[in-house]
């Protein structure tokens, strides 16, 4: 197995095969790290169930971000306890919201989906993973134990857009709301983040006014499509597929306590059996919001067919 990772020979091998692991290893926690800023409450939630099945095929409301091989378990949201599970992840349909798992389980709707062990299984849920945007952008709840009520200063700008389509309009309301209310001067460091599905319908509604404005023919979006009033697009696979954020990037920054890294306390041990090996790669850290009231957003949008 080195020799195929490496094609190299010998000790050679080994050592490049090492590597070769170890950097893959790098950018899944990088991927985990994307995951857990865009999608997560602190909790560890995946998604929930969408709909009460029995069988190895589970009915989601977002099956994007699952892998093969994950341990899940279904919890209650409201009183952290089992219901299912565990249960590993074989296959995900993202076109059909489902994921398929290693044994038959009843899925009950409103259910949240858990990796395994994450909670306790056995009382309330507890924030035990960094705060993504759901959890920090937010205009109702607490954050850090004080009232989003109390504290006007921590709440964010929210738009439910009622199960419609985005549109322009949606859009300038977010941006004039977030500048009225919170007396921004300059949206300079401001941002745009949605998934692709959000993108892809904001570039169905700019695509004709650029064509207005515009008289070469190209149809096809360029780099200067990925703006809105000039400030920058993002787009990424693992934001949540019917909302777009809009906020100051300064104004969620990342605390670490301990940069990713191997555990000096744990060697590399070799799996009995097998031609692998297992290291522990280790991150402590936060998402902190230094500036909550400059960060808004538009919920409940419908999502293109995928």
């Amino acid at each position: 197995m080195a020799e195929a990772v490496s094609r190299r020979g010998g000790e050679d091998a080994f050592a490049a095969g090492i590597t070769d692991a170890i950097s893959y290893g790098v950018r899944r926690s990088g991927a985990d790290f994307e995951t857990t800023f865009l999608r997560s409450d602190g909790t560890g939630r995946i998604t929930n169930v969408s709909s009460t099945t029995t069988g190895t095929t589970v009915n989601v409301d977002d099956a994007r971000t699952f892998r093969n091989g994950q341990v899940i378990v279904l919890l209650d949201n409201s009183s952290g306890l089992k219901q299912a599970g565990p249960v590993v992840v074989q296959s995900r349909n993202v076109g059909a919201q489902t994921i398929t798992v290693s044994s038959s389980i009843t899925a009950t709707l409103g259910n949240g989906i858990y990796i395994s062990g994450e909670q306790s299984e056995a009382g309330s849920l507890t924030e035990n993973t960094a705060l993504g945007l759901p959890k920090l952008v937010s205009a109702t709840g607490t954050i850090y134990n004080l009232s989003r009520t109390t504290y006007p200063i921590l709440q964010s700008k929210v738009i439910d857009a009622l199960s419609t389509s985005l549109d322009d309009s949606m859009l300038r309301r977010l941006r004039k709301q977030l500048m009225i209310e919170t007396a921004a001067e300059s949206l300079d460091g401001f941002a745009m983040i949605s998934n692709h599905d959000q993108y892809d319908r904001y570039t169905e509604i700019a695509l004709p006014l650029r064509r207005f404005n515009d008289m070469r023919l190209e149809l096809g979006a360029q780099q200067e499509l990925t703006t809105f009033e000039g400030r920058p697009w993002l787009v990424t696979w693992a934001a949540l597929p019917d909302e777009v954020y809009f906020l100051n990037l300064g104004a969620i920054e990342r605390g670490v306590i301990r940069p990713l890294s191997i555990d000096e306390r744990v060697n590399m041990a070799w799996i009995p059996g097998q031609d692998a090996f297992t290291v522990l790669l280790k991150f402590y850290g936060e998402n902190v919001g230094r500036y909550l009231n400059q960060s808004a957003k538009i919920t409940n949008l419908t999502l293109p067919t995928y």
